[in-house]
């Protein structure tokens, strides 16, 4: 090169080092995804997403930026996106194309029009006058042109034609007018093209792929995972797991707790994996996404899983702390982990919906998460626990993405005929795979039982002596409550009762509720809420409940007995429920379940689908099927406005899927904020405690939550222990919220 561009300046990094690092991403990226030309209808997609990734940063060559850098007061983008009008070989569509790629890499197409608009005589005249300062460089401009048949040759496995040469500046492209101008008229006039789509999805999404983690230090993608069966180590296979070996395509996989789902999962997607296609698992909880991560770590290895959740960074945080790394260091790593897991790098990634429904929301950098997905392997595990609402955007989601061929598998010990209804009016080829009761294997799974109904009359607080005595009996005891309250309440009653026991519900702050589940397997009672039905690793000897729906109350029964290898263990059903139940659990599906149980009964696997088919006979609710409706067509009309090479601006709806805030109690308000000035940021995570936006307006209207503008958190003015948690109808004592 006739001089030394720099692309970075901190450390020097030159425009050549860089390019070729996104090329080599880009490259990786070709050979691991192979089918992405089909999927958006464009054969020469790849040279049109080299041309891109080529010129991306030529812009930088202005001798104001090398100069300036981020003080420059220009977009470089804008300047690389006007050397495409020197591409040969190319219709002036597909120029467009990549014009508009380069020109939006950073900064969607409103904030560039907003703000550069060379149609307005500012933006001309500032345009004109950027441009002026390739001059000093343009021998540097056009050796590169002539690199770039090379360059194509080394990533693209085959040359493309020599560019014409910069020769006269005033033959320099105004691509804002060529490509975006053109782009935001044919939107507006809904004339719609290729790029409008997927094409446009993918020119933008790969080569921001392609750009940031070049500039996270890779230079290609990890493979996708290909073989599975060696990794698992298991010497013999179920028959149901053999058959979901062979099962091409979308499927339903229906098996019980315990009897290897997971394994079964992971060989479908053995068997529809025919490239690099990447995995997603996908779980409704933080806890049970935390366990995932860590076995699936163990049969393909750390750097193929990463974790996609809101506390995901602390996950790994944790993890490094239990290594014995220090506390700065492992912040480090954390931050630099997460990072590569938020890129398109590792094959397989555990993580929540909302992690998914994130890019079709269109918030930045959604075109590269729906690039990903293009091509996808996705598990949905426990499908049948979300609600109406968040059930509708899961399936209208899963409806676009079958349209970029992703395939699906659903995973549940129990599903309602209606859920397997609307699955199969969006994936009609679904296949339903259920255990057979002609295999002998299968059959002792479906009429092995291993729990036994006992119903008790009246509320769980008037049967406190009968859970007495089964601790006085030596038995591991479980209580499950449907509201903290309530297991407040009974914790309080029954701890005095016990040697070892623990409270376990959703307002811990984090420090604490970490300890508690460290403690669990050597407790011998705990309470809990809703909050015990997804830790994973639960397993007691008999349980009390209070009442609700049958599914709920089979997550229940999971967390005793897990692993059946306690015989037929008893599990207490209170026919009443408190007051406050209507606010949580459809009653009248209570009152089912209640009616459908039989006191005494022996539950088996064919047994608990019995029950859960009469309980959800009829599908949701009237309130339920209108919530369902509603974000389905709602949906359908985020979706239908994405723009390709722009953001939506809908970043506080797709937040407000999240129905909880995160509060600092006022009494470890102190201790926040010093961890903050310390930048020991995970450790002030851990002060955090989860509240509904319920809770949350509860507390605000008698002015016990504040929101520190100042350092942006909630503090909440409720009493609180280490043992009982937020106290929300109490005040800590001493100290004022408002001052």
């Amino acid at each position: 090169m006739a001089r030394e561009i720099l692309a970075k300046s901190n450390p020097p990094e030159t425009l050549l080092q860089h390019t070729e690092s996104c090329l080599s991403v880009f490259r990786s990226i070709r050979k691991s995804l192979p089918y992405l030309p089909t999927l958006c209808g464009e054969t020469a997609f790849f040279e049109h997403l080299f041309y891109a990734v080529a010129l991306h940063d030529l812009g930088k060559a202005a001798t104001g930026f090398q100069q300036k850098w981020e003080h420059w007061g220009y977009r470089h983008e804008i300047l690389s996106a006007g050397f495409v009008g020197f591409l040969n070989g190319l219709s002036e569509f597909y120029q467009r194309g990549i014009a508009l790629a380069i020109i939006s890499h950073h900064k969607g197409l409103s904030e560039i029009r907003e703000r550069f608009a060379t149609t307005l005589p500012v933006g001309a005249e500032e345009f004109f006058k950027r441009r002026n300062e390739l001059l000093p460089n343009l021998e540097f401009v056009c050796q590169w042109l002539r690199i770039l048949p090379d360059l194509a040759a080394k990533y693209l496995d085959h040359p493309l034609s020599m560019p014409h040469l910069l020769e006269r500046i005033d033959d320099f492209l105004d691509a804002y007018k060529f490509g975006v101008r053109w782009y935001l008229a044919t939107w507006e006039d809904d004339e719609r093209t290729t790029l409008h789509s997927t094409y446009g999805i993918f020119l933008r999404g790969f080569l921001r792929a392609c750009d940031h983690l070049a500039s996270g230090g890779q230079d290609q993608i990890r493979q996708g995972i290909q073989e599975v069966l060696p990794r698992l180590g298991l010497t013999k296979l179920r028959a149901f797991q053999e058959r979901s070996h062979t099962l091409v395509g979308n499927a339903l996989l229906s098996a019980p707790t315990g009897s290897g789902k997971t394994e079964a999962a992971l060989l479908w997607t053995e068997r529809n994996q025919d490239s690099g296609r990447r995995i997603y698992y996908v779980l409704p909880y933080t806890a049970s996404i935390n366990a995932m991560t860590r076995r699936l770590s163990y049969y393909f290895g750390e750097d193929n899983v990463g974790v996609l959740h809101g506390k995901a960074s602390y996950f790994i945080y944790k993890t490094l702390l239990e290594r014995n790394y220090s506390q700065e260091v492992a912040q480090d790593f954390a931050y630099k982990i997460q990072d590569l897991t938020r890129k398109i790098y590792r094959p397989l990634k555990v993580l929540t919906p909302f992690q998914i429904l994130k890019a079709f929301f269109g918030v930045k950098g959604w075109e590269t998460m729906l690039s990903e997905m293009a091509g996808g392997l996705f598990i949905f595990d426990e499908i049948h626990v979300y609600e109406p609402h968040t059930t509708a955007l899961i399936l209208k989601t899963i409806e676009h993405l079958m349209k970029i061929d992703a395939k699906f598998l659903f995973l549940s010990a129990t599903f309602p005929h209606f859920l397997k209804e609307k699955i199969q009016e969006i994936l009609p080829d679904v296949v339903e795979q259920a255990l057979d009761e002609k295999i002998e294997e299968d059959r002792k799974l479906l009429h092995t039982p291993r729990h036994r109904v006992k119903l008790l009359n009246g509320e769980i607080v008037e049967n406190l002596s009968l859970i007495q005595d089964e601790i006085k009996k030596g038995k591991r005891v479980l209580v499950v409550c449907n509201t903290v309250k309530r297991a407040q309440e009974v914790y309080q009653c029954l701890k005095e009762t016990v040697i070892s026991s623990a409270l376990l519900h959703g307002r811990f702050i984090l420090r604490d509720r970490e300890a508690i589940e460290r403690k669990l397997e050597k407790v011998q009672l705990l309470v809990g809420t809703q909050t015990v039905e997804v830790s994973l690793d639960l397993d007691f000897d008999v349980l009390f409940t209070e009442p609700a729906a049958i599914d709920a109350l089979i997550q229940r029964f999971g967390r005793v007995n897990r692993r059946g290898t306690k015989g037929v263990v008893s599990v207490h059903i209170c026919t009443v429920g408190s007051d406050k139940d209507k606010y949580f659990y459809d009653i009248n599906r209570t009152k089912l379940t209640l009616e459908a149980l039989q006191n005494g009964e022996e539950l088996t696997e064919q047994r608990v689908n019995e029950l859960v088919e009469v309980v959800y006979a009829n599908g949701y609710n009237e309130s339920e099927q209108k919530q369902f409706q509603l974000a389905w067509t709602n949906f359908e009309a985020v979706i239908r406005d994405l723009k390709p090479f722009d953001e939506s601006g809908r970043d506080e709806d797709f937040w407000n899927l999240i129905r909880s805030i995160e509060v600092v109690p006022i009494k470890f308000e102190e201790e926040y904020l010093l961890l903050k000035e310390e930048k020991k940021f995970f450790e002030a995570i851990q002060y955090f405690a989860t509240l509904s936006f319920a809770q949350g307006a509860k507390l605000r209207r008698s002015q016990r939550l504040d929101w520190r503008s100042d350092e942006k958190y909630w503090v909440a003015d409720s009493a609180y222990s280490e043992e009982f948690g937020l106290l929300l109808d109490e005040h800590e004592k001493g100290v004022g919220i408002i001052d």
